[in-house]
């Protein structure tokens, strides 16, 4: 689960399927106001357990360091993560607002304005974002299934990674893969290719002393894949 079952969430419950906007009937299954929505799309994705309590902006903002992670620049935002509108301590009720990035400059949140779930992009989403942080609007990231958590040692590690160069190619596995969150074998392992497996690939990274090829997931989200070592035995696992 990830980020594709949170945005999956979203368009499930489009306004267009007969889904309204209610601070009042909030809970579902049939109206949804903003953060009852993100908080429903973060437990489909498996961030969030599905026995915790349905909260607001404010609950949300408490999340941080456990269930979200802030991101201090617009320009660093990707699809999966969350905004909230109002200053922390003061976005309760009508004076906050939240929703979910789907792309770079558009999002997809319940709201009044177009009465329950709706997408909006470059025409449009000035009328909800500055799209600039500030004290009334921030950006948070989930930690979604399999994902790097900040200041752990996989992510430090990480943090020391190289890019060589963008390639758009593919390799043949020779053994088994794994597939991680991070450029660092201390990172998640999120999937397995199989021997003898092609891998489509567009960038190569070194880090933790191995060479890493990377690609962007079917969810949205940078993987790694590392294939030889730098200094000893260097056979690559995969050829290309």
């Amino acid at each position: 689960m990830g980020v594709k079952e949170a945005l999956e969430w979203f368009d499930k419950h489009h306004h267009s399927k007969g889904i309204t906007y209610s601070m009042v009937n909030r809970l579902g299954p049939n109206s949804y106001d903003c953060s009852s929505a993100v908080f429903f799309a973060l437990i489909a994705a498996g961030v969030l357990q599905r026995d915790i309590q349905i909260g607001n902006t404010e609950t949300l903002f408490k999340l941080k360091g456990k269930y979200l992670d802030e991101i201090y620049s617009y320009s660093k935002v990707e699809p999966g993560d969350i905004f909230i509108r109002g200053g922390e301590g003061t976005s309760a009720g009508a004076s906050g607002h939240t929703g979910m990035f789907y792309k770079k400059d558009g999002i997809v949140h319940s709201n009044y304005t177009n009465n329950g779930v709706s997408y909006n992009d470059y025409d449009t989403i000035d009328y909800f974002l500055d799209r600039k942080r500030s004290w009334n609007e921030r950006y948070f990231r989930p930690r979604y299934p399999g994902t790097t958590i900040p200041n752990s040692k996989a992510h430090k590690k990480s943090l020391d990674k190289k890019f060589i160069k963008t390639e758009h190619w593919h390799g043949i596995t020779t053994c088994i893969c794994n597939v991680r969150s991070a450029p660092s074998t201390d990172a998640s392992i999120v999937a397995v290719y199989g021997a003898n497996q092609k891998i489509y690939y567009d960038q190569v990274w070194e880090a933790d002393g191995y060479r890493w090829i990377s690609y962007v997931s079917f969810s949205g989200v940078r993987r790694y894949v590392a294939y030889r070592k730098l200094s000893g035995d260097t056979r690559a696992w995969i050829r290309f």
